[in-house]
């Protein structure tokens, strides 16, 4: 009993020490503003086999860090690989910039190769646990392929008859430092190869933290009438220092054939003509240094003109053969609403549906080209009277040859 006493005893005094608070920094249960979700970067109970339990968690305030998060956890003898583990310690810290956190970590990377740096290291640990100098050893750094750049140092400590094991490891990921303490169960040995698979854990959940993420789908609004504008919310993102992107699409059909709209690229759109007859979404793009993610948001119903405007009881169709040079012809439908004049605008849709507006083909007549070769045409029909306008999309025709 007092053997097992002596061992808890000495991993709790080094935990304590090698996984400090640093100096000047204060306990903090908020998330700082404009920070990466560091609570869900962090390692989680499921990373470990069974019997881990999170015993501290918290946002640390340090004025060195943008933000910083420490999570503990006791395991009690789990095993993980070849290792049993009695305790993990792991600290976020996310730095001002790519560039401070690289010259952060080349620092560190630099000290902790150096024999004098190490010996001073483990001076401390010996101080504040009460243990002899040369009970302490810090080894010589590693360096595993993990994250953008980690650095991996070995820790062993025997007193009292008890060799205590543990392994320090330092990934930097983009902005983001991170900090894994792993300590074995007194008297067993603690191997590289599972603390680098742990780290390595952690540098995954890293970077899915950075990259940016799509939680929830943009929404539009507004109302679906020419000349009025629709606005896009910008959904739900994760990462950090995300950059968003807008781009509008017109769709053929209810939710599909849709296609760029050009220079429809911010956050709202003021509909025209051209969009009657068809329904819009919203395609929003993050990215940052990490990656890029899209997020779409679902079709709106169809655009129609104001109440009193034409409206089609039939619509208008192509005629005409489809072959080279052939000549079509629109009809112009059936309407209500006694239209006072009529548009047309000719489309070349592709295999899946996706139509765009064929330049300056605006007249009733269309002479199919070389560039109509494996393509269906369709044509907008958009009747006009003292109301507004309304609009009716022909069939699509046979594929040009």
């Amino acid at each position: 009993m007092r053997r097992r006493l002596a061992c808890f005893a000495l991993c709790t005094v080094l935990v304590s020490v090698v996984a400090t608070v640093p100096a000047g920094a204060s306990s903090t249960q908020a998330r700082p503003p404009g920070s990466p979700d560091l609570a869900a970067m962090s390692l989680a109970v499921t990373d470990f086999p069974t019997g881990a339990r999170v015993v501290r968690q918290r946002y640390v305030r340090d004025p060195g860090y943008v933000a910083s998060y420490e999570r503990e956890f006791s395991l009690g003898g789990t095993r993980f690989g070849r290792s049993r583990l009695f305790f993990v310690f792991t600290e976020l810290n996310v730095d001002r910039s790519l560039a401070r956190s690289t010259r952060t970590f080349a620092t560190i990377r630099t000290l902790m190769r150096t024999k004098r740096f190490r010996d001073a290291l483990a001076r401390e640990i010996a101080r504040q646990s009460d243990v002899e100098r040369r009970a302490v050893v810090v080894g010589r750094p590693r360096t595993p392929r993990i994250g953008q750049a980690a650095i991996a140092f070995p820790i062993r400590v025997r007193a009292q008859g008890i060799s205590l094991q543990m392994v320090q490891t330092l990934v930097r990921v983009d902005r983001v430092l991170g900090s894994i303490l792993i300590v074995g169960v007194p008297g067993r040995r603690l191997f590289s190869a599972d603390a680098d698979r742990l780290s390595r854990v952690s540098a995954e959940r890293m970077l899915a933290g950075l990259v940016p993420t799509a939680n929830a789908p943009p929404v539009v609004t507004g109302t679906l009438n020419p000349g009025f504008t629709l606005a896009a919310s910008s959904g739900a993102w994760s990462g950090d220092g995300v950059a968003l992107t807008y781009q509008w699409e017109r769709c053929a059909d209810a939710a599909a054939g849709c296609s760029p709209i050009p220079g429809a690229t911010s956050s709202t759109y003021t509909l025209t003509n051209g969009d009657l007859a068809s329904t819009l979404r919203v395609t929003v793009s993050g990215r940052n240094r990490l990656g890029a993610s899209t997020s779409t948001s679902v079709t709106t119903g169809i655009v129609a003109g104001p109440a009193g405007s034409p409206t089609a009881t039939a619509a208008p169709a192509i005629e005409g053969v489809v072959g080279p040079g052939a000549a079509l012809t629109a009809t112009t439908g059936t309407w209500a609403g006694v239209p006072t004049s009529f548009a047309y605008q000719w489309r070349r849709c592709n295999a899946t549906a996706v139509c765009v507006d064929v330049p300056d083909a605006t007249s009733a007549t269309y002479t199919l080209s070389a560039a109509d070769s494996g393509s269906t045409l369709r044509v907008l029909v958009v009747a006009t009277n003292a109301a507004g306008s309304g609009g009716a999309l022909s069939a699509p025709t046979a594929t040009a040859p």
